[in-house]
């Protein structure tokens, strides 16, 4: 073997100078042509589209582009308010009302929460839904539902771009949105919310967080998740694998502690108590199947809290509540 090597050596060696353009080596001296009639000679292969690579990108740009196009147009762009981040929603506000209507009816048989629902005459429960209507009458004024020029929660998050229109961000879902709070006899510290509206609130939140200002703390966060339509958002869809959808779930928590903090503040209780209610939570042991469950999707408190400490965001949660407690002052003095 070695032989044939060494006999061949001298014959390539004169082939290569008789070659016009020769150099250091042999290959280079051939034209590309030659080269993929030689690749194609030798292994009997005939040369596809997809083997050049600039023909491959091109056409996976292309299939790319349609793709994005027709997806698209299947599902809506919207802005989130406040956060004013663009996402694809799989629902119109109809269909997701409808959707909640059907999930909250399953989900309370499935609890059982029918045959322990407090009487709504309750003082209890009527403290719970005024405070309800407090802060839903301070996202409709602040977002400017319902025609109000001075949309203040929209103007403290204004997105300025100078090179091009802005979108808006997308309120109309909230038209006509009603919040229906029920409050049902349970141990466990819990508030659950439906995109049609209807709240759970547990007897043992009650006993865990019993001023005004934690329950509307705990009401506006979940608010904060039917303004930016979390559940009609497309990365909330169960065809997605368990570690991403675990990671968007996670990021609709901190974007309704976003949305929630400024909320608290626009309905004039002070934002302070939006961080006051996840110390506490901290603190709670996590023993049930379904405590783990819904822990396992939020992000860790700690965390939570160091987005809510943020300077930029406490600021325009203080702007807002000054603002609130302002109109207060006025109202109270002159327009009893």
């Amino acid at each position: 073997m070695m032989s044939s090597f060494r006999n061949a050596r001298p014959l390539l060696s004169r082939m290569q100078r008789l070659m016009p353009g020769s150099g250091s080596s042999f290959l280079p001296c051939i034209k590309p042509a030659a080269v993929r009639r030689l690749s194609t000679s030798a292994t009997g292969l005939v040369p596809r589209w997809y083997h050049e690579p600039r023909k491959a990108a091109a056409a996976t740009a292309v299939t790319l582009s349609a793709a994005a196009m027709a997806f698209r147009s299947r599902y809506e762009s919207e802005m989130v308010p406040c956060t004013n981040r663009s996402h694809l929603v799989v629902l119109s506000p109809e269909e997701e009302r409808q959707l909640g209507e059907s999930a909250f009816a399953e989900w309370m048989v499935e609890y059982k929460y029918k045959d322990v629902v407090v009487d709504p005459r309750h003082p209890d429960s009527v403290r719970v839904n005024l405070i309800a209507q407090r802060v839903l009458r301070a996202a409709h004024r602040g977002l400017g539902v319902d025609g109000c020029r001075d949309a203040a929660m929209l103007r403290v998050t204004e997105k300025r771009r100078k090179w091009r229109k802005a979108s808006q961000p997308h309120t109309r879902h909230l038209r006509g949105l009603n919040l229906e709070i029920i409050l049902a006899k349970d141990d466990r510290p819990h508030v659950c919310s439906s995109p049609c509206g209807k709240f759970v609130v547990t007897t043992g939140f009650l006993d865990q967080f019993n001023t005004d200002d934690e329950i509307a703390a705990a009401i506006a966060h979940e608010l904060g998740h039917i303004i930016a339509r979390h559940p009609a958002d497309i990365t909330s869809s169960d065809w997605l694998p368990a570690f991403l959808w675990r990671f968007f779930l996670r990021r609709q928590e901190i974007e309704a502690d976003h949305i929630g903090i400024l909320l608290l503040g626009a309905a004039g209780y002070h934002p302070h108590w939006a961080r006051v209610i996840l110390e506490k939570e901290a603190k709670f042991p996590q023993g049930s199947v379904l405590e783990r469950k819904i822990w396992s999707v939020h992000p860790k408190p700690e965390k939570r809290l160091e987005f809510l400490a943020q300077a930029h965001i406490m600021e325009k949660a203080l702007e807002l509540y000054r603002e609130a407690s302002a109109r207060k002052i006025v109202t109270g003095r002159y327009f009893r």
